[in-house]
């Protein structure tokens, strides 16, 4: 039986009985892997090996590890996020990262990475790019899509730009609702399909759709479902031939408006290739081809059992090298140094992304890593919702500290009521006389909101609390603004 034009996702780290029975029919043409598919890279190897015996070696199999805050894989040597990439601005250096990430995913049985991220960041309010981004000018994101793409595809894995026909100028998240980008074709030409037409001319083997509503190119469709978007556009005047896949068809943008089935059909007739749905299998059952084909023969899905070899030290070097020049500065930083009392306000918890309702603790490990450098840290949680005035905590520390340092640690713009309490922490150290810092370790738009100087770090994974501690013990950070910020004052 020939595979059908669907890919969809899999329950847990293990195979139930159900899907193994419907993966052994060989009607599905790839899977989409998750967060709760994977324990460590050495039980996804597994679970994959059982997967492609199942379902054949002719699978894509697909995963969202971009770098930053959108990853599925935790144990292998992962990016840096897009932004802090831009912010470093060598394309040698997002190659060599992004070759670096492909040789992990190859290891494992991973096809496909649904990244780079090609959208131009050019909403400051934007939920659900930002740091995805490579930052806000087109040229720029263009080079290193394109460095991207050559990267992960010389170790074998497949590349996606996303979010076709470009997400950057949305402030709302298609996870969540239908955003509309009312830019003219015009614009959209010298703007969004910049990267996009760079990451095509480097030869990206996928592109995904974007579930927005573009008026000018047509006011009743999401782009997903537009034939003038997905055939019109992409391929015939960005002329790509390659393997184009929808965003996942559960989000509301989608969702709000048709079923999976009918969204699917809509996806195909519209000229995606794949159609990515969500569900149990009796959903994908009741969901019922030639670029496929040739996907699956340029990147076969082989995993060797999760062994990275002796490349993984120096993959892991690659990353941290890219993360530490990432890092960006404006103003003169705290300097501190070993035994310096540092009081420090963070959020306790945040949202980890916006598709989920999962919390992440950003702030704690740079806590921790201020703290194993000698520095002694006093933190303030503030907490999400409550008042978070912190001048009597300030005041009664009895000692007055060597440095405030405020960390923003939203994926979002930070809510009021903590802008009011980064404020007014500000406002305390500068009438004590002590130096103040504010460490945006995940969205850098929070420095328009909080005066003083800053330190923007994109994102807080891996050996982000590292580099940052290096910074305000007295290292330079190198990196250049990928964005425009108009700091706050």
């Amino acid at each position: 039986m020939n595979k059908l034009p669907l890919m969809i996702d899999l329950s847990a780290p293990a195979l139930t009985t159900a899907e193994r029975e419907f993966l052994a029919e060989g009607r599905v043409a790839g899977i989409c892997l998750f967060g709760r598919n994977v324990i460590d890279r050495y039980q996804l190897a597994d679970y994959l090996a059982e997967v492609q015996q199942v379902a054949g070696d002719d699978l894509i199999v697909a995963v969202d590890q971009e770098g930053g805050g959108v990853l599925r894989l935790l144990d292998v040597p992962f990016p840096p996020p897009a932004m802090a990439l831009g912010a470093a601005d060598d394309v040698a250096l997002t190659e060599a990262v992004a070759a670096a990430t492909g040789r992990a995913l190859a290891a494992v049985g991973i096809n496909l990475d649904f990244a780079p991220v090609a959208d131009v960041n050019s909403n400051p309010l934007n939920p659900v790019i930002a740091d995805r981004s490579f930052g806000a000018d087109p040229a720029l994101v263009a080079r290193h899509v394109a460095a991207f793409v050559r990267g992960l595809q010389s170790a074998g894995v497949g590349a996606t730009l996303k979010h076709f026909p470009g997400h950057g100028d949305t402030n709302l998240d298609s996870h969540l609702a239908l955003p509309v980008v009312d830019r003219s074709l015009t614009e959209l030409r010298a703007t969004e399909f910049v990267p996009f037409r760079a990451g095509i001319a480097a030869g990206a083997a996928a592109v995904m759709s974007a579930h927005i509503v573009l008026p000018s190119l047509d006011t009743d469709l999401p782009a997903t479902l537009s034939r003038r978007a997905m055939y019109g556009l992409l391929r015939n005047e960005l002329g790509f031939d390659g393997l184009s896949v929808t965003d996942a068809l559960d989000m509301q943008a989608i969702a709000q408006r048709y079923d999976a089935g009918r969204a699917s059909v809509m996806a195909l007739a519209a000229g995606v290739d794949l159609p990515l749905t969500l569900g149990p299998i009796e959903q994908h059952r009741a969901t019922v081809t030639g670029r496929i084909a040739a996907f699956v023969s340029a990147y076969p899905a082989s995993p060797s059992g999760g062994n990275l070899g002796p490349v993984e030290v120096a993959d892991r070097a690659t990353m941290a090298t890219a993360t530490k020049r990432g890092l960006v500065s404006i103003g003169a930083l705290p300097r501190l140094r070993p035994g310096d009392r540092v009081a420090l306000l963070a959020m306790s918890a945040v949202r980890a992304n916006a598709a989920s309702q999962l919390s992440a603790r950003p702030a704690d490990a740079l806590v921790d890593e201020l703290t194993r450098r000698g520095a002694q840290v006093l933190r303030h949680d503030l907490v999400w919702g409550e008042a978070n005035d912190p001048t009597p905590w300030l005041g009664g520390l009895g000692l007055v500290p060597d440095a405030v340092i405020y960390v923003s640690t939203s994926r979002t713009r930070v809510a009021p009521g903590e802008v009011a309490a980064a404020r007014a922490a500000a406002a305390w150290a500068r009438h004590a006389g002590v130096p103040f810092g504010h460490v945006a370790l995940w969205n850098p738009y929070s420095t328009e909101l909080v005066p003083g100087p800053a330190l923007l770090a994109f994102g807080y994974r891996g050996t982000a609390a590292a580099a940052v501690t290096d910074v305000l013990f007295g290292e330079a950070a190198t990196g250049t603004l990928p964005v425009p910020l108009r700091p706050a004052s």
